[in-house]
């Protein structure tokens, strides 16, 4: 596995490549002690694998020039910092994101009352090591997380992964077929809403002009998968090989998730 560590004057970079199968989880680490962001790299490392894409900030400054709304599943923010607080930061997160999970990293109980007013899900108490941080990720409910996954599409709206069957292009334009008939179409090229959909694992392209979402998959028939609503999506014979391992990936996946239950 190949992990990006690059030092810049506004922070760390951590970076996990995603594989096939497992849940990407996008977690953010405001800490102006680099310190502990290379400890809770090396702790959710080993707990999450392949599963995360992790963002270090030294500062809240940092976080809140280059931070979107649904950019991060989790943020997890040191409340003592220079200048702006982690409850400084939640306040400007929840101004604009109500999804995102907030967690604070903390010695001292003293900002209780603020944490509630920003609907604070866990605290991180200092020292923590590897015990702490499985107590907070169960806590979270990482199954939950990547099932109500929002993604905003380059024309303001907000989509939610998970409701969407599958999506194809035609006249320039891609509609997303979503669960309850709710489907949205927008102008776009096909390779972007392709780079989009399918940084995610349960998203992939089994011919020209369409992604289908695994998830959503009823039956796989020789060269056509059956999705849920019924229709029938046709497999490329030249990306037959790549669009099985990844089904066949996703299947396995999925029975031993089942099997841990």
């Amino acid at each position: 596995m190949d992990i990006d560590l690059l030092y810049h004057d506004y922070g760390i970079i951590i970076e996990k490549k995603a594989v096939q199968g497992g849940i990407i989880l996008k977690i953010a680490v405001v800490d102006d002690d680099i310190q502990v962001c290379e400890c809770l790299e090396s702790l959710l490392k080993e707990l999450l694998e392949d599963a995360a894409k992790i963002i270090c900030y030294t500062s809240g400054e940092s976080f809140l020039a280059s931070w979107k709304p649904q950019a991060f599943d989790i943020v997890i923010l040191d409340i003592f910092m220079d200048r702006l607080t982690g409850i400084d930061v939640a306040r400007q997160i929840r101004k604009k994101d109500d999804d995102v999970k907030l967690v604070f990293i903390t010695a001292s109980n003293e900002f209780a009352s603020e944490s509630y007013e920003v609907n604070a899900c866990y605290y991180l108490c200092k020292p923590f090591g590897k015990e702490q941080l499985t107590a907070m990720l169960n806590r979270l409910d990482l199954a939950q997380i990547e099932t109500m996954r929002v993604m905003k599409l380059p024309n303001g709206i907000s989509v939610r992964l998970r409701d969407v069957l599958y999506a194809d292009y035609a006249s320039h334009c891609v509609t997303l077929y979503k669960k309850r008939g709710r489907n949205t179409t927008l102008r776009i090229s096909f390779s972007k809403i392709e780079e989009m959909l399918c940084a995610y694992p349960y998203f992939l392209s089994p011919t020209k002009g369409i992604i289908i979402n695994l998830y959503e998959v009823e039956q796989q028939n020789g060269d056509t998968f059956k999705m849920r609503d019924g229709r029938l999506i046709p497999i490329s014979r030249r990306k037959t090989k790549g669009v099985m391992d990844a089904y066949s990936s996703f299947i396995f996946d999925q029975l031993r998730k089942e099997g841990e239950k």
